[in-house]
Parts: C-alpha cells; structure tokens; sequence
C-alpha cells in the first residue's frame, strides 16, 4: 500500500470551471501586454521562426508549394493551422494579416492553459487544476511562442486536446480512439515531435484496453497524416523527403551542444519551487502507476511518459534552445499540479489550516517564473519597425529587397521576394544548411556546415539580384569570409543611425549574373526557381 496521500477531489462544481477561466484570461493578459501600445501587435520584437511560418503559410494560400517551391523543413500542419490568419494576406496585406496571426496566438495560449487545467481538475481535483493552468500560464518560454505563429502554440493545442479525449472516457470506460486518433495525427503534422504523445498513450493504455482499440488510434492518426500531408508531399516527393526527413536526421548540431547543460536548461535553478513541484509530481505518477490501480493509473503514467520521452528527446536532438522547452510546458505544468495537490493532501493532516496554507504556499511556488516576464520589453520603435520606416518605406515596389530575417519584411508588409533564377528565402537559414547538407558531407556544428562553400552558392544567387540586402546578426553569421567579401565587392553598405548593426547593403549600379545557374528543374537544394 502506498504512502503517498490521495490528492483532494472536487471536480463537480462550476466554480472550479470559472477559476480555470479567469486563470486562463491572466494567461492572454501577459501573452498579449506587449501589444497593447500604440504600435500594435507589430511593435512587439520579432523572431526568425514566426517569419518563416507565416510567409510560408501566406505563399501556401498564394500557389506556392512547400518543398516544392521553396524549403521548409517540417510536416505543413502549422501551415494550414496558420492560414485562418494568413488567408487573409491578399486582403489586408501581410502586416496586418502577420498582426491578426500574432492575436490569435496569444488567444491559443489561452486556450492550452485552459485545457490543460481542466485536464487536471478531472483527473486530480481542484487543487492540482489551479496549480497546473497557474504553472502553464506564466512558463515564460510557452509565453514567448505563444505571442506568434509559431508551431509550439498549435502542438500545444492539439497534444492537449488529445490528451483530453484520449483520457476523459465515456460511461463505458472505452477512450473515443477515432478522435483522439485525429487530433494525434494533426499533432504529428504541426511537428513530428508530437508523435510522443501518441506513443505514451499507448504505453500507458490500461491493462482492460485491448489491441484493438489501440490500432483504432494508430490507424486514425495514420490517416490524418496522409490527408494532410499527402496531396504536398506529392507534388515534389523528393524535396520532401530530404527537406523534411532528411534535413532533420542529418543537421549538425545547434544550440546548446552539452547535454548537461540542456539538462539544466529544462530543470533551471532560478525556477527552483516549479522543478521541486515537477520532480514531486513525477516521482508520485509513477509510484501510483506502479502501486496503484484504476482510473489514476494510465493517466498518470500518460504524463509521466510524454515527459520523460520529451527530456530525452530533447537531450540527444540535432538541435536544442531554450525555447523548445514551451512544448514540455504541458507535461511539466500536469506534473506540477500533480506535486502541489500532492503537498497540499499532506497538509490537511496538519490540520484544518494546514491545507489552505499548504496551497496558498504551492500557488505562489507556481507563480515563480512570473519574476522573469518584466525582462525584455520593447520601449521605443524595435529594430523591425525602424527598418520598415527607414529602408522599406523608402524603396519602390519594384525594388528587390532580401532579408535574412523574414519576419523584418512582415513588418514592412512584403512577403520574402522571388526573383527570376534563384531560390525563394522564405527560410535562408534551412536553405543554406539543406545546401550543406546535400552536398553528402558531414559537419559536426551549425558553424562549420556554413564555412562550407556549398551552402552559399544559392544564398548568393539570391543576394546577386536583390537591390537591397539586409544581413542582420544572422547574415553576418551565415555568410562566410568568401560571401562577405563577394557582398562587399557588388553592394555598398549603408549605416543606418536609427538602427545599428542591421546590415543593410545596396547593390552597386552594374548587373550582377548569379555564380551558378539555379536548376530549370525544383531540387531539395534549389527548390521553385
């Protein structure tokens, strides 16, 4: 018999469904202040990765084919998730259509955190369901994805609401396979990495759950995923596969190299009281799927395994940041509400206060990462819209302008140009490595995949017909000393007072000709020239 205390259990009333609300609208309220000022959605800083999913997402709705006629290097769910804003760009631009993408994301927060409370209320009670939206609502890393369209906010979405379906059970007991199939296929389609859920359901299902039904959900999930990516991997199977396979298998490695330290990244010490509550959490899931029986078993296990799979995924991935923990903010809350239902149980045997002050206690240790939100908040025009003002603003619009930041020609209101004879940059740093990569060598680090000469060749054949080429920190690192004296030879670079460091350079009056002929026929290296 275990020793660990039951969690308490209300979940019958409404008011524990208006508390998750109001916690749920605090989580839009901090995703959303940095838009409420006079600039909008659009005076918050930008970042590389929502630039690249929305003009994807925006060309998609335009005719242009991922894989085929431009690099993207993951399935296209968050593409057509994405383009209930990116629609739009036709009609009201790609500014404002990249602002509405930027609201919705935030209203998508909300909605993860909402979920992922109640997921919590109807498993653990009200105690473990307020603690858990509260550690969702303020992790700073979901917070940060989801204020764009990024892809975390919908694989958060739709891991969750499997999850929901997949663990609430009808009358009967039998899981509802079929849907919880279809929101684990989509999940697989926004990012592969959503395939740890559906692999922990099936570890976890319970011993009375036969194969069967099991299959039921392999196979709906199956056929998500050859609805919705199908019909484009079909039209350019090759780049496909290597763009979206073997880009991902065969990257070098990028971001934090050690494994220790990404270890530390995702269990930080500045966080202390939330990784004490996650750890509690973890160590009581698996102890009841050990000693326990019934309902609680195979939802514990459920969120025991998802998280544990993601940290070791995540531990000897190619690639790893900061950043990619908003996708282990799920698991990581549902573990912690779990911890601080755990503690509070415990401290209803100290008395009758002793449960009241045990959770007032365990709220604020889940309220602790809100210290670090005040850090980064933009206090004058960014970067993004002094580029808009000062470069964008003053070309025509025939003017080719390039960027090696996409989301900087949002601002503006362009789209990543094409030009005759050159690859489309919706995403140059998966252009230049895929060229990397596709030249058969192998590179230990980012840095030395992009020393080699292969994978500049097309980002020059790019540059050699832009009229205005804006570098930034990632151009400058991107390009190696041969592109960088090859840019300074053709283009005049023009400081910029209103923005230092930006990198804008402008092509001298003599017609450049690209140093190799992009291909007649779309390849994983050149793909839509």
């Amino acid at each position: 018999m275990t020793t660990l205390a039951p969690t308490p259990r209300d979940n019958s009333g409404r008011k524990w469904q208006l508390a998750l609300g109001v916690i749920a609208l605090g989580a839009w309220v901090l995703r959303a202040l940095p838009f409420l000022h006079r600039h909008g959605a659009l005076g918050y800083f930008t970042s590389y990765d929502e630039g690249v999913y929305f003009s994807a997402s925006a060309l998609l709705w335009q005719g242009k084919l991922p894989y085929r006629d431009f690099t993207f290097v993951h399935p296209p769910g968050a593409l057509l998730l994405w383009s209930l804003a990116s629609a739009w760009t036709s009609l009201v631009g790609p500014a404002s259509a990249f602002a509405l993408a930027r609201w919705m994301a935030t209203g998508v927060g909300a909605l993860n955190t909402f979920l992922a409370g109640r997921l919590s209320l109807k498993t653990w009670g009200p105690v473990a369901a307020v603690v858990t939206a509260t550690t969702y609502a303020v992790q700073p890393e979901a917070i940060t994805l989801e204020r764009g369209p990024f892809i975390d906010p919908l694989l958060n979405l739709c891991c969750l609401g499997f999850a929901t379906v997949w663990l609430m059970r009808r009358g009967d007991g039998a899981p509802r396979a079929w849907r919880a199939g279809v929101l684990a296929g989509l999940a697989v389609c926004v990012k592969a990495l959503g395939g740890i859920w559906g692999v922990a359901a099936l570890l976890s299902r319970p011993a009375a759950m036969g194969w069967r039904r099991a299959m039921n959900l392999v196979l709906a999930g199956a056929l998500t995923a050859v609805t919705v990516v199908g019909p484009l991997a079909a039209r350019a199977p090759g780049a496909f596969w290597q763009q979206a396979v073997q880009f991902q298998l065969r990257r070098p490695e990028d971001g934090f190299l050690d494994r220790w330290t990404r270890l530390q990244d995702m269990l930080p010490e500045r966080r202390a009281l939330v990784v004490a509550l996650v750890l509690l959490g973890l160590v009581v899931a698996l102890t009841r799927a050990v000693l326990r029986r019934g309902e609680e078993r195979p939802v514990e296990r459920f969120v025991a395994t998802a998280y544990v799979l993601t940290v070791i995924s995540y531990l000897f991935a190619h690639s790893y940041y900061t950043t990619y923990n908003a996708f282990l903010t799920p698991t990581l809350a549902l573990l912690a509400g779990l911890g601080g239902a755990t503690l509070v149980g415990w401290g209803q045997r100290l008395g009758r206060m002793g449960g009241p002050a045990v959770a007032a206690a365990v709220v604020l240790a889940a309220l602790q990462p809100a210290r670090e939100l005040a850090r980064g908040l933009p206090s004058g025009p960014t970067m993004e819209l002094q580029l808009a003002r000062h470069v964008y603003a003053q070309a025509t619009e025939d003017t080719t302008v390039c960027a090696f930041e996409p989301s900087w020609g949002l601002v503006a209101n362009r789209l990543p140009p094409h030009v005759q004879d050159a690859p489309r940059a919706v995403d140059p740093y998966a252009l230049m490595l895929g060229e990397a990569i596709a030249a058969g060598t192998r590179y230990a680090t980012i840095q030395e995949a992009f020393q080699a000469e292969g994978s500049q060749l097309g980002m020059r054949a790019l540059l050699s017909r832009c009229d205005i080429a804006i570098l930034g920190a990632r151009g400058q690192r991107q390009l190696n000393p041969a592109s960088q004296h090859w840019l300074a030879e053709h283009f005049t670079e023009r400081p910029l007072e209103q923005v230092p460091g930006a990198g804008v350079w402008e092509r001298r009056d003599e017609s450049l000709r690209a140093e190799r002929p992009c291909p007649r026929s779309p390849t994983a290296s050149h793909p839509g020239c």
